[in-house]
């Protein structure tokens, strides 16, 4: 997600004029810290973090007491991963906010209280910059990502988001915000509109493109994503995002050593931390995990976790691949650990729960407690939409089978492709369902499908030799394909 003029050399704070959205944003003398912050704000605004990070630390070393290039500082390192960097600027930005003006005082409160998982208060503060300054579009970006994952309110977040372009009707975060929002909703035709728009608002940007690929993966596009994110980086080569989903369409496709080529690339893009080196043991240990390397993987995702014990995907990733090794009790464990987490950062409402109770479901079906599994996809349910209803119905079909009512999970795979027809987690659930029932001629069809998507997938990529034996196929040299 993402005016070079110099200034005279006097100190740009002023009185309040609440509500009139007159008053000066920028409380600095320096012209040349604001032309970085400027640039900053243009570079956060494609999403060019690295850029971004650069032009904000100019911007302090011409003022180091320019308190909102503290706040966006804080803001690019949370957004690249740097947890521990981000809380010592914006602790700066608190600190130094008291002599700046009213707007940047709550713009930074708002984003201190987010960082800080305080979301109700930092909700709070945003409808109160909103409402004292309601030219003020960020804000309205800002509160409606809040009421998105945190009160699933897709009618408030929308509502936001339109007032954020009508603030300014140039303003591309807000209609990519809009896009995505719509996808997630179902209305792909709305969302792919917004997004054409998008590309027209920042045609020389990376993340356009990007962005509409996104929407591709999700319908299960994937070649013709992999064309988008291409067309990124021939706009910006090095932009780390289009990178690291180039890799995700690989991985999906079972293509690992590629995908962890562009894992790792995507990576040193990004400004260098801890939080960046638990990230590639993360990636590693995901790639390990769909080769059936479990071993591996465990001691990857728990090297992670030693590194940023707040690495959410790390501990996801370690509870599924205990699992897997049949090792509940510690899987057990670090599940609560999560849920742990989730309640001292408030985000037991949130959509963050989605997740965490597919994971639970995984855990018990791997324990062969289906009735517990099922109760935790309910429950799921409860957090998702008609996106994200594609991996709840998924789950259920893997949990069906394991438990072998092969009805139910023929049901499930049904709903769950309606969103993604090209999904191979639900096609090889299929693909075991038809198998077990002895439909042999549902099997054939359903797996070649599959097989096409596989083409190019490594050999040690463990779901497409589970498939390569249940359709009995072998290479010309005796092995699976």
């Amino acid at each position: 997600m993402n005016l070079i003029r110099r200034t005279p050399l006097i100190l740009l704070a002023v009185l309040s004029l609440a509500g009139c959205g007159r008053e000066k944003k920028l409380t600095s003398g320096s012209p040349e810290a604001l032309r970085a912050y400027r640039e900053g704000v243009a570079q956060w605004e494609k999403f060019y973090y690295p850029e971004a990070k650069r032009s904000f630390e100019e911007s302090l070393r011409h003022d180091s007491t320019f308190a909102m290039a503290w706040c966006r500082l804080a803001m690019v390192d949370a957004a690249s991963g740097g947890a521990v960097s981000a809380a010592g600027a914006m602790k700066e930005a608190v600190r130094l906010s008291s002599g700046t003006t009213q707007r940047e005082q709550l713009f930074i409160a708002m984003w201190h209280e987010r960082l800080e998982f305080e979301n109700e208060r930092a909700a709070s503060t945003a409808d109160s910059l909103i409402r004292l300054y309601p030219d003020e579009k960020e804000a309205y970006l800002f509160r409606g990502a809040l009421y998105e994952e945190l009160d699933k309110n897709y009618d408030a977040a929308l509502g936001c988001y339109g007032k954020a372009v009508g603030a300014d009707s140039g303003y591309a975060q807000a209609v990519m915000s809009l896009g995505y929002a719509y996808s997630t909703l179902g209305n792909q035709q709305k969302a792919v509109e917004l997004m054409q728009r998008y590309i027209r608002l920042a045609p020389d940007a990376a993340d356009p493109r990007a962005s509409y690929a996104d929407l591709l993966v999700r319908a299960g596009r994937y070649d013709e994503a992999l064309e988008q994110y291409r067309k990124a980086l021939e706009l910006k080569p090095d932009y780390w995002y289009a990178v690291r989903e180039i890799g995700t369409v690989y991985s999906i496709l079972g293509r690992l050593k590629e995908a962890e080529s562009q894992f790792q690339r995507s990576l040193s893009l990004l400004p260098p931390g801890p939080e960046i080196e638990a990230a590639r043991l993360v990636a590693d240990a995901s790639l390990d995990y769909k080769r059936g390397k479990f071993g591996e993987a465990s001691a990857e995702f728990r090297r992670a976790l030693g590194i940023d014990s707040l690495n959410y995907p790390a501990a996801e990733g370690l509870v599924r691949t205990l699992g897997k090794l049949k090792e509940f009790d510690g899987a057990g464990e670090v599940l609560r650990r999560i849920s742990r987490v989730l309640a001292q950062h408030h985000l037991t409402n949130s959509t963050a729960m989605l997740s965490f109770h597919l994971t639970r479901a995984g855990l018990l079906t791997d324990e062969g407690d289906y009735a517990g599994a099922l109760g935790s996809c309910d429950s799921a349910a409860g957090y998702s939409l008609p996106l994200t209803r594609a991996a709840v119905e998924g789950q259920r079909a893997q949990t069906h089978f394991a438990a072998g009512t092969l009805e139910d999970a023929l049901d499930d795979c049904g709903r769950a492709l309606e969103v993604n027809p090209n999904s191979p987690v639900v096609l090889l659930t299929l693909v075991r369902i038809y198998h077990r029932s002895g439909d042999i001629r549902m099997t054939g069809e359903i797996g070649v499908r599959l097989h096409s998507l596989w083409a190019n997938a490594d050999p040690d990529f463990d779901d497409r030799n589970e498939l390569s034996r249940l359709l009995g196929k072998k290479s010309h040299d005796g092995h699976p394909l």
